[in-house]
C-alpha cells in the first residue's frame, strides 16, 4: 500500500470520526474515489445517500431501527401459510384440514410457499457466485430497503428525475451534430437509456462502475453529473463516431471501447466546471 493511499485512508478516517460529519469535506474526498479498506466505502455511501444522518451519536439507533424494519419486511412477505392462519385465529386443525404442505393443488398457499423458497435458494446461489474475488462480495452488507419496498414516498421525486432526464435527452436528440445526426438516425434511446437507467453498470467492469458511483454519489447533483459522464463518453470517442456508419457507431455505443474511467470522470468534471 503506497503512502499516498494510506494518506487518503487517514483523511477519510479523520472526517468520519468527527461527532458531526462535515458533508462537504466528505463529498470532496469521495468524488476522487473511496478506499475499500475497513468498510470505508460502505459507510461513506450510507452517508452520501442519506441513509445515515451526519450525527454519529444516532448511527447505532438508526441502524438498529432499519434492521428491525428489514426483519419486519421479512416477516410480512415470507409467510409460512399454516402458521399465518393460525395466528389469525384459525385453529391449527382447521388450517391443516383446509391446506397442508403436501397439497398438490397449484393454488395451495403451501405450494406457493415452497416455490418461493426454491427461487430464494437459487438467488442465494447466484449471489454467492457473483464476483467472489472482489472484497465487496466477501462480507455481509446492509442496504436500505425502504426505498424499494415502499416506493410511494419517492415516486414523485423519481418521476421528476426521469422527466428531467427525458427532456434533456430530447434536447440532445435535436442536435444534428455527432452521434445524433439524423441522417444516421442514431437515437439516444438506442444507447443512452441503458447508460442512464443502469448507472453505467453494463458498460464497465464492476470495480470501475463502483469508482464511477463514488463520484456520482458524492456530487450534490448526482443525476446531472451522470448526464455529464455520458456526454464525456461521447466526446472521447467523437472522432470515431464521425467517421463510422450506423452499424459501426451502434457497436461503439453499445460496447464502449474506453476502459479508463478516470479519463471519463476527468472530462465530465471539466464539463461541469465550464458550465
Amino acid at each position: 500500500m503506497s503512502s499516498l493511499h494510506k494518506s487518503r485512508i487517514a483523511d477519510f478516517q479523520d472526517v468520519l470520526k468527527e461527532p458531526t460529519i462535515a458533508l462537504e469535506k466528505l463529498r470532496e474526498l469521495s468524488f476522487s474515489g473511496i478506499p475499500c479498506e475497513g468498510g470505508l466505502r460502505c459507510l461513506c455511501w450510507k452517508i452520501l445517500l442519506n441513509y445515515l444522518p451526519l450525527e454519529r451519536a444516532s448511527w447505532t439507533s438508526i441502524l438498529a431501527k432499519q434492521r428491525e424494519l428489514y426483519s419486519q419486511f421479512l416477516r410480512e412477505m415470507i409467510i409460512q401459510p399454516g402458521i399465518a392462519k393460525a395466528n389469525m385465529g384459525v385453529s391449527r386443525e382447521d388450517v391443516t384440514f383446509e391446506d397442508h404442505p403436501l397439497n398438490p393443488n397449484p393454488d395451495s398457499r403451501w405450494n406457493t410457499y415452497f416455490r418461493d423458497n426454491e427461487v430464494l435458494l437459487q438467488i442465494d446461489k447466484d449471489v454467492r457466485r457473483l464476483c467472489p474475488d472482489i472484497s465487496f462480495f466477501q462480507r455481509a452488507t446492509e442496504y436500505p430497503c425502504l426505498l424499494i419496498l415502499d416506493p410511494q414516498n419517492e415516486f414523485e421525486t423519481l418521476r421528476k428525475r426521469v422527466e428531467q432526464t427525458t427532456l434533456k435527452s430530447q434536447t440532445v436528440a435535436r442536435n444534428r451534430s455527432g452521434v445524433t445526426n439524423q441522417e444516421q438516425n442514431i437515437k439516444p434511446q438506442f444507447f443512452a437509456f441503458r447508460w442512464l437507467t443502469l448507472l453505467l453498470s453494463q458498460e464497465f467492469l464492476l470495480p470501475d462502475v463502483i469508482r464511477i458511483w463514488d463520484s456520482l454519489f458524492a456530487d450534490d447533483n448526482r443525476f446531472d453529473f451522470l448526464l455529464l459522464v455520458c456526454c464525456a463518453m461521447l466526446i472521447l470517442i467523437r472522432e470515431q463516431l464521425l467517421e463510422g456508419d450506423f452499424t459501426v457507431n451502434m457497436r461503439l455505443l453499445q460496447d464502449y471501447p474506453i476502459t479508463d474511467v478516470c479519463q471519463i470522470l476527468q472530462k465530465a468534471k471539466e464539463l461541469q466546471d465550464s458550465q
